[in-house]
């Protein structure tokens, strides 16, 4: 089973030269499902991709169950995110692209039947686990 993770954002500060996050402070307990809203520009992305490891903060820190990964690389992080416009492998049905990333990972097969069955549940789309994205309406 995939473990999933209190993240807590503690004084973050970005500073990507036009663009600035200050002082943001969050905190998402473990299992959670978290969303940011807001408009065009608010530093939404950016956010995301500071957590992923894409920008390194000028101050503040990232934790992950208490383990500060402020400054851990991207690919030892183990977690991902997916941009606001979705990209599918075409020639992947929709449970072999939930799976995707968790092959990578080496994940038990067992353990990836099992969270494409609980992820596919939880967005109700079971009946669409064996499609093709070009089959799919993208609404």
């Amino acid at each position: 089973m995939i473990k999933t993770g209190r993240v807590q954002l503690r004084d973050l500060w970005v500073d990507l030269k036009e663009f600035h996050l200050r002082a943001i402070n969050l905190d998402i307990p473990a299992g959670e499902y978290f969303v940011l809203l807001g408009p065009t520009g608010a530093g939404k992305t950016v956010l995301l991709e500071t957590i992923a490891g894409l920008y390194e903060p000028q101050k503040g820190r990232i934790l992950v169950d208490g383990e500060d990964i402020t400054s851990m690389p991207p690919e030892q992080r183990g977690a991902g995110f997916v941009y606001q416009d979705y990209a599918l492998f075409p020639h992947l049905t929709v449970a072999d692209n939930i799976a995707f990333g968790l092959k990578l990972r080496r994940v038990a097969r067992k353990d990836i039947e099992a969270q494409i069955l609980r992820m596919s549940k939880l967005l109700g789309i079971e009946h669409l686990l064996n499609r093709k994205p070009k089959t799919l309406s993208g609404g």
